[in-house]
């Protein structure tokens, strides 16, 4: 399912004007050659992950390259909702801007602190019966191959999103038995996905071609993919036996793409999700947000970290959702998993630990990072000073996160993360700091919420989402608050304030811009309320209000050390670094 429209069925065969000659191997013959990729490997209809174990996708499909700044929220949603694989949207330039190897990079990095596998597809070949639009996504994939290779027991490559629209067989099948072999050549030993002809809606290419598409790769290392929407998933006939049929060849079948509904007819989600767990079928929902074309019914979620839809709670917390039946990738859970290079040579020592962000607490710092490729465990270091001297304070640490707790309010402490395996120690972390301080009580009765609009922090916006809360037992007279949100202005430039949506009307709303001298903040924006705004009732709330602030030349701002600025509050929370001042008065927040 796209942000277009699909065709329900297209014209007859393009001709190739050329083939591979390929020699041809039985799934029975490939599945000798199981382990020669240290990643998923093929056994059966199984798909094992690379301790050995039986791995079921559960999860959605995510439009990135469409909506590439959300990736920072969306992620961490995402993996909230139990999913275990996440399927990217990617683009290879033919159609959309191309996503690079260091997008593809920071992707996969994200997606691996949060402990989902991913599933990598092309979107460009949509429907297309062209041969040479298939080699075009082969051809990325060779492209950004350096991303792929070393990651075989977490990232597997959907070669080609629903390529080859026609209702037809032949010329599917010889194109992939084209590009499989060239992608086994240059190096890639990931799982690979095939979707079906037909838009991915027309599965008896696989009953009838599936045995010579998987033959024709040397390492028997792939599964097929079928798209259920109304012509493959309309009624509990259909899913069964397009199921039963698929995995009838002897290869594992997943279901990478399904709705509840589509622009021709119903499709019957509830038996995809029911069948697929009785037979151990994966399946991924399509899609998480962003859709549009009239299809809009099919987002899962609110935006990138916003509430489910109705769709999406199905999904997410039906009787065979993703929270009822999703169990991670073992690589996760397996203490002490080491990953070994898949050429069998020696195990190396992992990366040096990233994202690396310190939070301070009442006498506490939390600490968090990104996973290390290749880390068996983690050592945290403390120091008070940031030249050091250094010493451990944990080790053995087998998760991405850690608390020191009983500090000093008020000092501030410094922190390094190093990775470790059986090979050896990383480089050690950057150095990041945090300072403790007394946590924040509100003495009134009103509190300030706030979610991050925006999780990038060098864009040329700043979007804070805010709601103020009355937990008193009388209404609150609004045109007598102030709220005020405190940044660096990072250049002279002019800023231009936008109320661009609040639940109370943004006509009942005034921005202005203010100055201070301070840490971490140099400018504020004020937002008031006219006489018409009316009050916040006795245990009420303003609801959403969506401010937004850029330049007048639109340059970026740096918000990484602006003072209001969180961006891990995706959903909202009281946050003392705004401030709330009524009839004058400091009634809620910190000043900085």
């Amino acid at each position: 399912m796209k942000r277009f429209k699909r065709s329900a069925h297209k014209g007859l065969l393009l001709v190739l004007s050329a083939m591979l000659c390929l020699t041809l191997f039985t799934p029975e013959q490939a599945q000798a050659a199981e382990h020669s990729v240290k990643g998923f490997y093929v056994s059966g209809t199984n798909l094992m992950d690379a301790t050995g174990k039986p791995f079921i996708m559960r999860g959605v499909n995510h439009s990135h390259t469409w909506f590439k700044n959300d990736l920072e929220a969306a992620i961490p949603a995402i993996a909230a909702t139990g999913s275990n694989t996440v399927r990217i949207v990617l683009s290879n330039g033919s159609r959309w801007t191309e996503d690079s190897i260091a997008d593809v990079e920071r992707i996969l990095a994200l997606c691996d602190e949060y402990k989902l596998t991913v599933m990598l597809e092309v979107h460009d070949a949509t429907g297309s019966d062209s041969v040479a639009e298939l080699r075009k996504a082969a051809d990325y994939w060779v492209r950004i191959k350096e991303a792929l290779i070393g990651r075989e027991d977490r990232v597997i490559v959907n070669i080609a999103n629903e390529w080859y629209g026609s209702w037809d067989s032949s010329v599917w099948a010889t194109g992939y038995q084209e590009v499989i072999p060239y992608l086994r050549a240059a190096g890639i030993k990931n799982t690979l996905v095939v979707d079906s002809a037909g838009w991915g809606q027309y599965p008896n290419s696989i009953f009838t071609k599936g045995e010579e598409v998987f033959a024709s790769d040397p390492l028997g290392n792939m599964i097929f993919s079928i798209h259920m929407y109304e012509y493959a998933g309309g009624n509990a006939q259909m899913v069964k036996d397009n199921i039963d049929n698929a995995l009838a060849i002897g290869v594992p079948v997943i279901i990478g793409e399904f709705g509840h509904k589509h622009t021709d007819g119903d499709v019957d989600e509830a038996t995809i999700m029911s069948y697929g767990q009785e037979k151990s079928v994966g399946w991924l929902a399509w899609s998480w947000y962003g859709n549009s074309g009239g299809v809009d019914y099919l987002d899962l979620n609110r935006g990138p970290a916003g509430a489910l839809t109705d769709w999406g709670q199905a999904v997410v917390n039906g009787p065979f959702g993703t929270l009822a039946t999703s169990k991670l990738n073992s690589i996760y859970t397996t203490p002490g998993y080491e990953p070994v290079p898949a050429d069998g040579g020696e195990a190396t020592a992992p990366a040096t630990p990233t994202r690396v962000v310190a939070t301070a607490g009442d006498g506490q710092v939390s600490l968090r990072w990104g996973s290390s490729f290749g880390a068996a465990s983690y050592v945290v270091q403390r120091a008070l000073t940031s030249e050091g001297p250094y010493e451990d304070l944990a080790a053995e640490v087998t998760g991405t996160s850690y608390v020191d707790e009983g500090l000093s309010n008020g000092t501030t402490y410094y922190y390094k993360v190093l990775a470790l395996n059986s090979a050896g120690t990383s480089p050690a972390s950057i150095v990041v700091q945090a300072t403790p301080q007394e946590t924040y009580v509100p003495v009134g009765n009103l509190e300030v919420h706030y979610r991050v609009g925006d999780t990038s922090a060098t864009d040329n916006q700043i979007k804070p989402y805010l709601n103020i809360h009355n937990t008193g037992s009388s209404p609150v007279e609004l045109k007598d608050l102030k709220l005020r949100y405190y940044f660096t202005r990072d250049g002279d430039a002019d800023l231009l304030t936008f109320i661009d949506w609040a639940q109370l009307g943004a006509q009942h709303m005034t921005a202005t811009v203010g100055s201070l001298e301070s840490t971490n903040a140099d400018t504020y924006i004020e937002l008031g309320f006219t006489e018409g705004a009316g009050v916040i009732p006795a245990g009420g709330s303003t609801g959403d209000i969506q401010l937004r602030v850029h330049k007048s030349n639109w340059t970026n701002f740096d918000e990484s050390n602006d003072y209001s600025y969180d961006p891990t509050k995706t959903s909202y929370t009281s946050w003392e670094k705004i401030t709330l001042h009524q009839a004058g008065e400091l009634v809620f927040g910190l000043m900085p």
